[in-house]
C-alpha cells in the first residue's frame, strides 16, 4: 500500500510540475513558426509576437532581436525579420504594446518582453539586439541607451530618440545599423547619423540606403543588416570567425559598391567603401577598399557630387522649416484664412511636379518633403480631432490629401473632420473619395458616431450600399 501511495504522489507532483510549466509558458508554437500573442507572465496586459528558429534547443544560448513597430503590430515586426532569423538562428520578439506614444509606457512594454523571453528561452546575454521602424526605431535606440544589455540596434526610417534624455552619449558603445529610403522624410537625419555617432559616442555605425519611402525595408535589406551585426560580433570575438561567411560578406559588399558606381551613385559607393575599410580592417579586402577610397575621394566628380548634395540638403531643410512655420502660424490663428488652402495647393502642386519631372536628386527631395508634410499634418490633425477642434483637423487632413493623394485614410479622416464641423455635403464628398481610393469598410463608417448627422443623407446611404 505504501508503494502504491508513493507512486500516486509521484504522479501527482509530476502532473503539477507539468501543469505549472504549461501555465508558465503557454501558447508557444512549434519552432520555425510565428506565434502572434505570447502573454508576459509577470506583466498583465503585455504581450508580443514570437519566432524561434527551427534548430532552437535549450542546450545552447541564442541571440535575440527585440522589435518595435510604431503601431504595435507584433506579427509585422517579426515577419519582417523572419528570413534573417531563420538564416542566422535568431529568436525574434515584437511587442504588441509598444507604439508611438509615451516613452515610459514603451520602456515598460520592452522590459516585460525582454524578461519574458529570458525566462522562456536560453538567451545569449552578449547578443541581445533591438530594432524598430519609424517611432519604433527611435525607441529602439532609447532602449539601448537605457538598457545596457542591448548590444546593438537596427534602426529603420528614423534615428535619434525624441526624448533628449535618451540620446546616446560618450559612454554608449552598442552597434548601430541604419536603413533609410531615399524618399523617406527622415532621410537627411539618417544620412547624418553615422557622423554624429562617430564623433560623439563609441557606437560603431553603418548606413544602408535604398530606393523607397517611409516604410519597413524588405527582408533582403533586413538580412543585410543582421549579417552586418554578425560580422561585427565576429570582429569583437564574441563568436568565432567563420571564413566562409566573411568571404561571402566581402563579395556581397563588393557587389553593392560596384552596383552604386555603375548606377552613378558615387556618394553612396564611397560611403560603403569607408565602412568596408573599417569593418574588414587587417584584410587584403580592406587594403583594396582603402586604396579605392583614397582615389575616389580625390576625384573632381566626387567634389561636384558633394557640392550638389550640400545644396540639395540645404534647400530641403529650408522648405521643411518654411512649411512648419507657415502651418503653425495658420492653424493656431483665430480663424483659418480662406487663402490658406489655395497656398497649400500651389505648394504641393509644385512639389509634385518636381517629384514627377525633376532630376533624380530633386525628385527624391520633393518626395521627402511631401512625405514630411503628410505625416506632420496627419499627426497634428489627429490631435485636433481628438480635442474636437474639427475645423482645424479638416484643414490639416485636406493638406494630407494634397501631399499624399493616394492614401485612403487621408480622405476618410477628412470626411470625419468635416462631419464633426457640420459640413455634411463636403463630408460625403470626402467619404466618396476615400472609397474611390480603396476604403471599403461599411462597418467602420456606420460605427463611427461622428457621421450621425449625415446618416439620412441620400448620397451617404448610396455609399453605404456600395460598401461591404
Amino acid at each position: 500500500m505504501g508503494t502504491i501511495l508513493k507512486k500516486i504522489f509521484s504522479l501527482f507532483f509530476l502532473l503539477q510540475a507539468f501543469t505549472s510549466q504549461s501555465f508558465l509558458f503557454p501558447q508557444v508554437s512549434a519552432r520555425d513558426q510565428v506565434t502572434d500573442t505570447i502573454q508576459c507572465r509577470d506583466a498583465g496586459g503585455q504581450s508580443y509576437a514570437l519566432y524561434r528558429p527551427a534548430q532552437y534547443d535549450n542546450k545552447k544560448s541564442w541571440p535575440v532581436i527585440l522589435i518595435f513597430d510604431p503601431v504595435a503590430r507584433g506579427r509585422t515586426g517579426v515577419t519582417t525579420f523572419i528570413e534573417a532569423g531563420r538564416k542566422y538562428g535568431f529568436i525574434l520578439a515584437c511587442s504588441n504594446n509598444s507604439r508611438n506614444g509615451p516613452v515610459e509606457d514603451n520602456f515598460a512594454a520592452a522590459a516585460a518582453m525582454l524578461r519574458d523571453v529570458e525566462e522562456r528561452f536560453t538567451v545569449d546575454q552578449k547578443q541581445i539586439y533591438a530594432a524598430g521602424f519609424s517611432g519604433g526605431s527611435r525607441f529602439a535606440m532609447a532602449f539601448a541607451v537605457k538598457e545596457k544589455k542591448i548590444c546593438g540596434v537596427i534602426g529603420c526610417g528614423a534615428g535619434l530618440p525624441n526624448d533628449r534624455n535618451y540620446l546616446p552619449s560618450g559612454n554608449s558603445d552598442f552597434l548601430y545599423y541604419g536603413l533609410a529610403g531615399t524618399r523617406d522624410m527622415n532621410y537627411l537625419e539618417m544620412h547624418d547619423l553615422p557622423g554624429f555617432l562617430d564623433n560623439q559616442t563609441k557606437v560603431i555605425s553603418y548606413l544602408r540606403t535604398f530606393s523607397g519611402g517611409h516604410q519597413w525595408p524588405g527582408s533582403d535589406l533586413i538580412t543585410e543588416a543582421v549579417e552586418w551585426v554578425v560580422l561585427q560580433t565576429m570582429n569583437r570575438k564574441t563568436i568565432p570567425a567563420d571564413q566562409t561567411f566573411l568571404s561571402y560578406i566581402e563579395n556581397k559588399t563588393q557587389t553593392l559598391i560596384n552596383s552604386q558606381l555603375s548606377s552613378g551613385n558615387q556618394a553612396d559607393a564611397i560611403m560603403y567603401m569607408r565602412f568596408a575599410a573599417r569593418d574588414f580592417r587587417g584584410t587584403s579586402f580592406a587594403t583594396q577598399m582603402t586604396k579605392l577610397l583614397t582615389e575616389s575621394e580625390k576625384s573632381s566628380e566626387y567634389q561636384k557630387v558633394i557640392r550638389r548634395w550640400n545644396k540639395m540638403a540645404a534647400t530641403e531643410q529650408e522648405k521643411k522649416e518654411k512649411y512648419l512655420n507657415y502651418l503653425s502660424e495658420t492653424v493656431y490663428s483665430v480663424s483659418l484664412p480662406d487663402s490658406a488652402s489655395a497656398w497649400w495647393k500651389n505648394e504641393t502642386s509644385a512639389l509634385i511636379r518636381l517629384r514627377d519631372k525633376g532630376s533624380p536628386e530633386n525628385s527624391q527631395m520633393a518626395s521627402r518633403v511631401l512625405n514630411f508634410i503628410s505625416i506632420l499634418c496627419s499627426e497634428q490633425g489627429t490631435s485636433f480631432y481628438r480635442n474636437r477642434l474639427y475645423a482645424q483637423a479638416a484643414f490639416l487632413f485636406e493638406i494630407c490629401t494634397l501631399s499624399d493623394s493616394e492614401n485612403q485614410n487621408n480622405y476618410y479622416n477628412l470626411a470625419r473632420s468635416l462631419a464633426g464641423s457640420g459640413k455634411s455635403k463636403e463630408s460625403v464628398d470626402a467619404l466618396s473619395s476615400s472609397m474611390n481610393h480603396g476604403f471599403n469598410s461599411r462597418k467602420t463608417v456606420e460605427s463611427d458616431p461622428v457621421f450621425g448627422k449625415i446618416r439620412d443623407d441620400s448620397r451617404y446611404k448610396a455609399l453605404m450600399i456600395k460598401m461591404k
